[in-house]
């Protein structure tokens, strides 16, 4: 068995909750298309030096969501705050250099838990 391949969505109040997006690439769609309630939209990247990188995934139709300031903290960590507010409900996942989404580095979703205040 492999281990499970973890993004994480972040609601408007900092809750956090795992999502097991697995390797098909139609099903990582659906899964993290029924998290966020729409069709999903790549809003930016996350560059790392080691490991995967991270795309920041929000909904399609998000223009009148309200600013999600615990995934801005989360993102801030990370790398750098982003040049554009984030709003709605978000989806941070690992993306490949080949362009495939992945699960998360331990380290990333560390990171994350500890920027929205989550055990």
């Amino acid at each position: 068995m492999t281990d499970p391949k973890i993004a994480i969505r972040i609601d408007l109040a900092g809750n956090l909750r795992e999502l097991d997006i697995g390797t098909d690439r139609n099903q990582q769609i659906r899964t993290i298309g029924r998290a966020l309630l729409d069709d999903i939209q790549a809003v930016d990247f996350i560059r790392r030096t080691t490991g995967p990188d991270i795309v920041i995934l929000a909904r399609a139709h998000r223009a009148h969501q309200a600013p999600n300031h615990p995934a801005a903290r989360a993102v801030h960590e990370l790398a750098a705050p982003l040049p554009h507010p984030i709003q709605g409900n978000v989806v941070l996942a690992g993306y490949t250099t080949a362009g495939h989404l992945t699960g998360l580095p331990a380290d990333a979703v560390a990171i994350i838990r500890a920027a929205c205040h989550t055990p």
